[in-house]
Formats: C-alpha cells, structure tokens, sequence
C-alpha cells in the first residue's frame, strides 16, 4: 500500500492523523492527490487549510504533467464538500501548470481529467478548463481528439450547444463528424468518480 492509499483509508477517521501524513510524502503527485482524499473527508472547518497545503505544492515537482492531473482530486473534493467557491482559484492554478505540459496530447489528458473533477459543479465552473482543452485542437494527435470527443460528450449531458462547439474543433474531420453525430443522437459520458 503506498502512501496515498493509507492516507485515504486513514482520513475517513483520523483527519489530524491522514493530514500530518499527507503533509510528510514526497512524491508531489501523491501528496496532491492525498490533499485531495483528506479535504473531501476533512471537518468543514478544515477544508480551507488542505486547500491551501495544496496550493503551495502544485508545481513544485520538476513534471508539470503529474502536478496538474493531480489538482483533480482536491478539484473535486471542493465540490463534494460544498465548498465550490474555492474552485475557481484552484482551477486557475491547475490550468496555469497545464501551460507549461508538453506534448500537447498530454496536457489535453491533464486538462481532461480536471474537468471530469469540476464539471459537476457547472459547466460554468467547468468553462476555463474547457477553453484551455479547445486551445490543444491545434495538434492532431490521436490523445488530443480522444479528448475532445470525451469532453463533448461529458458536456452533452448538460449542453448540447456547447457540446457541439466542442465537437466542431476537433481536428480530425471523420472523428468531428462522428462525435456530433453522437451528440446529436443524445450519447452523454458521466463524469469519473474520484473517492470511494
């Protein structure tokens, strides 16, 4: 069991215990996704100090990648607990790493998994991130327009004007044909879960 996983068994009934142990990893992915396990378990109270644990380690590993993805869970967190007003700032920061993510076709894979975490709360919340996805569509790679074709279709469950925008700037014509053919038809994907 690595860290991580102990940190999420531990804070479902030791927050003081599963944060001091989130606070100690090293591994910068980890210690985010940790933040991520222990402020969506966290007393209300709490919530703000894990949030802000969190900011101070996003990007401060030498993979901006890891760093961005990672944001997910406390992203998500955020919203489970009822505290979405903090989304936004978290949301900024993830997408600022995300700048610096190369190949395109991995920050397309970063920025997707930040919008499955936020995409729940509103697709206005939402907005930033998929901007951010739409500005990847430059690159044909075959990860960017699996991305694409996802996040359309995620949104088409809340907007299928906004789902096709989406659609119509995937870079590839047959697989842009396809994904408004299956927003039309009303096909949705439902956002991943990240804690159990």
């Amino acid at each position: 069991m690595n860290q991580r996983d102990r940190v999420a068994k531990l804070t479902k009934t030791d927050f003081a215990g599963a944060f001091k142990l989130a606070c100690s990893i090293s591994d910068v992915r980890e210690r985010i996704q940790s933040f991520g396990w222990v402020a969506r378990y966290a007393p209300a109270a709490e919530v703000s100090r894990v949030i802000d644990q969190t900011t101070k380690s996003a990007g401060t590993s030498s993979d901006f990648y890891v760093d961005t993805m990672a944001l997910a869970w406390p992203l998500r967190a955020l919203h489970e607990t009822g505290h979405g007003e903090r989304i936004s700032s978290l949301l900024t920061t993830a997408l600022r790493l995300s700048r610096e993510v190369r190949p395109t076709a991995s920050r397309a894979e970063a920025i997707v998994l930040l919008i499955h975490a936020v995409l729940p709360h509103g697709l206005r919340t939402a907005a930033p991130a998929i901007t951010a996805l739409k500005a990847t569509a430059a690159d044909s790679h075959w990860r960017v327009v699996r991305a694409l074709v996802d996040v359309a279709l995620l949104v088409n469950a809340f907007d299928q004007k906004s789902a096709i925008e989406i659609a119509n700037v995937i870079p590839v014509e047959h697989k842009r044909k396809s994904a408004i053919d299956r927003i039309s038809g009303g096909e949705t994907l439902q956002p991943r879960p990240f804690f159990w």
